[in-house]
């Protein structure tokens, strides 16, 4: 997903001078070829987000839409007042790619796993915050952002995620709906978790448990009003995010509900635990190890 996105960005890049590039150490090799094809475009700074962001912040009120990519910790962390002060305050199209959402990063420890970044951001007013489930997705994100001259997050999975957006040929903003427009089990997910929820709707299928699994790519305003003849006829909604319980889509979905005065007390919650996370793994090991991979999940709605 990381890949196509910095892919993306070098490809629009060449056929508009607005979009730059900004990478904060990212390592040898990154984005070679543009950096030798389009060297005003191209920037690899060193260790240092807040300068960055500064950086951005001046860019894009030049005229220029900067895309910036690292580490989501460092990123959302360490940069939250300049992210705050010069680029959502100004209202500046400035894009923050975030990379290692959720576990993808946990080897390293709980410095550099992105748990909370949902919430960081959703609290910042004008940041507009998005998870994309896979590389399709994100193309399609990278290439419609230009023609919003907001600030964007975006979070990236690790890579290499199974394609399951392919049916959807634009980014519109709007959920997308994996099954049935009635059915008495919904999961409402975002980003890589659509492919855990997609698992586990094959595996309740044996079960003859039919279920409809909606992705929410946008997370500022998720349009559950488009989504009432769904939530109506559901007996059960599981809120399945790789992110603590509070601030991320979970906190989301109990806003819109309760401002259209729908039923809140259907909603379960799967999620990380609301604490740093220091059990050693890699991203997988600790989906399976809080119970948030495919199988584990039709496991616990089955019980």
């Amino acid at each position: 997903m990381r890949q196509k996105a910095l892919d993306t960005v070098f490809e629009i890049a060449k056929k508009d001078k607005r979009i730059i590039f900004i990478g904060s150490d990212l390592g040898f090799g990154t984005l070679q070829a543009m950096k030798e094809e389009l060297p005003n475009q191209f920037f690899m700074e060193g260790i240092s987000e807040q300068h960055i962001i500064g950086f951005s912040a001046g860019l894009a009120i030049e005229g220029f839409i900067p895309f910036f990519n690292t580490i989501g910790t460092f990123l959302t962390r360490r940069a939250y007042e300049q992210i705050c002060i010069d680029i959502a305050l100004h209202n500046l199209p400035v894009r923050l790619l975030s990379g290692g959402g959720g576990m993808v990063y946990a080897p390293l420890g709980p410095t550099h796993t992105a748990i909370e970044d949902f919430s960081l951001m959703l609290s910042i007013p004008g940041i507009q915050v998005f998870s994309p489930a896979d590389a399709c997705e994100m193309e399609q994100l990278i290439k419609a952002s230009i023609q919003d001259l907001r600030p964007y997050y975006i979070r990236f999975g690790k890579g290499g995620e199974d394609i399951v957006t392919s049916n959807y040929t634009i980014f519109d903003f709007k959920p997308k709906i994996f099954g049935p427009e009635s059915s008495e089990l919904v999961f409402f997910t975002t980003g890589v978790m659509l492919q855990q929820c997609l698992k586990a709707k094959m595996i309740l299928e044996k079960d003859n448990i039919v279920s409809t699994v909606i992705h929410f790519p946008y997370l500022n305003e998720l349009q559950i009003s488009d989504l009432k003849t769904i939530i109506n006829t559901s007996k059960k909604i599981f809120c399945v995010e790789e992110h603590i319980p509070r601030g991320g889509l979970f906190t989301q979905i109990l806003h819109e509900f309760a401002a259209l005065g729908l039923p809140i007390e259907k909603i379960h919650h799967i999620s990380l635990p609301n604490n740093f996370l220091h059990q050693y793994g890699s991203q997988i090991d600790h989906l399976k190890y809080y119970g948030l991979s495919g199988d584990q999940i039709a496991k616990l709605i089955n019980k």
